[in-house]
């Protein structure tokens, strides 16, 4: 059960994205840039959180919780873009999707600076994640 706990930050922040992605909000203007930005961030903390997840619920080599975090990001995030198919006034984009994709390799990449450094400090100078 202590393993599942791991994730639940991931998903509570999850569920929420996928309760703003149900809503259609009607802004006159047209923020392009500054949505794709909105998702990059989101995905890249939630990266950040899965990553999290997966490198203290799972016994997998690093390589392996690394690649799951990125790809369980950019699959949530292909589930959010196909979700808001049948959301009337919200319109899937490719791009959207890329920017997940680009958040969530700047989550993990961010979740494992931390990594490293928090292991560097509790046992000395740290060897290469691969």
């Amino acid at each position: 059960m202590r393993k599942y706990a791991a994730f639940l930050p991931a998903a509570i922040y999850y569920s929420l994205i996928f309760f703003l992605s149900s809503k259609d909000y009607d802004v006159p203007i047209d923020i392009h840039p500054v949505d794709k930005a909105v998702h990059f961030i989101e995905f890249a903390i939630l990266a950040f959180l899965l990553s999290l997840g997966f490198f203290r619920a799972s016994a997998l080599s690093i390589r392996m919780k690394i690649i799951f975090s990125f790809l369980v990001t950019i699959g949530l995030g292909a589930l959010d873009e196909f979700h808001q198919y049948f959301v009337p006034g919200r319109e899937v984009e490719l791009f959207d999707l890329l920017a997940d994709a680009l958040g969530a390799a700047a989550g993990v990449f961010v979740f494992l600076i931390f990594y490293q450094k928090r292991k560097r400090t509790a046992s000395g100078p740290a060897k290469g994640i691969f």
